[in-house]
């Protein structure tokens, strides 16, 4: 079932990038892990705005323009798997009634599958949006795929947020479990999207503003996810306007280092590899 260069985590979710040598691990009991800091771009974030809004911006960032030591073969192609959800191979998807959908080589069948999941939008897990995000890069629906991507990015971390720890368990139990995910699908994927989203950054600003829009209103975390369980419901609305918050700090930082940022660009050749790449309309 698993690919025999896959990297064993400590958890039933075994991931892999193609050629990465880069995958770290989220801390256990830590909503926000300081490993994520590691990014291109982290330091002179931090110097500027040292709070935990900017934490939040490097977190959200996740891997600005590339993680270290990440290798990315071909900018047009998402080469990961997180399982049980999504091998790029073939591709093999497992995110519940829109997986075959997802995985049609129909174009037309894609696309009436993705109309499905914006009518079930509210409803949505992040691993159905990050697997959609995936295979909308994949099929060149590039800008519809990064607000995908920002919207499971931030799911992901809302569950993470909210989840009880104490009660979160361990390898096998649902809390334990999603938690790995969530930081599985950021790493692997942001490099792809981020390295293309950054790219242009006037056309990702009003991107991430209407995933922070949206996500002031929290949804049925217990609906979404059965089996988790999740702080109390009076600490919810403290926690997710934190992260909130985290988004309207990545806008304002966009905007002032925009210059900054295509120049790190250019230097570390993200510019050459991303700029070629061009996105198709999603049909209405």
């Amino acid at each position: 079932m698993f690919p025999p260069d896959g990297f064993h985590k400590s958890s039933l979710y075994q991931i892999s990038a193609a050629n990465a040598s880069f995958v770290s691990s989220l801390a256990e009991h830590l909503p926000l892990a300081p490993a994520e800091a590691l990014v291109e771009l982290a330091a002179p974030l931090l110097e500027m705005k040292r709070n935990l809004p900017a934490l939040l911006v490097v977190v959200f960032l996740g891997y600005a323009v590339v993680a270290a030591g990440q290798n990315i073969n071909d900018p047009a192609r998402i080469e990961v798997y997180v399982t049980p959800y999504y091998n790029s191979k073939g591709p093999t998807i497992n995110v519940g009634p829109f997986s075959k959908g997802l995985g049609a080589n129909s174009e037309p069948d894609f696309v009436a599958t993705i109309a499905k999941m914006k009518q079930s939008w509210d409803t949505l897990s992040f691993p159905e949006v990050y697997v959609a995000a995936i295979r909308l890069y994949d099929l060149g629906f590039r800008k519809e795929a990064i607000y995908w991507f920002y919207s499971a990015q931030y799911r992901g971390r809302l569950l993470a947020t909210l989840v009880d720890r104490d009660k979160m368990g361990s390898i096998g139990d649902p809390g334990f479990e999603f938690v790995q995910a969530a930081n599985a699908f950021q790493q692997l994927v942001g490099p792809n999207m981020n390295g293309y989203a950054f790219g242009d950054i006037d056309q990702l600003v009003p991107i991430i503003e209407r995933v922070q829009k949206e996500g002031r209103t929290i949804p049925d975390m217990n609906k979404i996810y059965p089996g988790v369980t999740f702080k109390n419901r009076s600490e919810w609305d403290t926690d997710n306007k934190g992260l909130n918050e985290g988004l309207g700090k990545l806008v304002e930082t966009l905007k002032e280092q925009k210059a900054s940022i295509k120049q790190q660009r250019i230097e570390r050749a993200m510019e050459a590899k991303f700029s070629k790449l061009q996105s198709k309309e999603l049909p209405k």
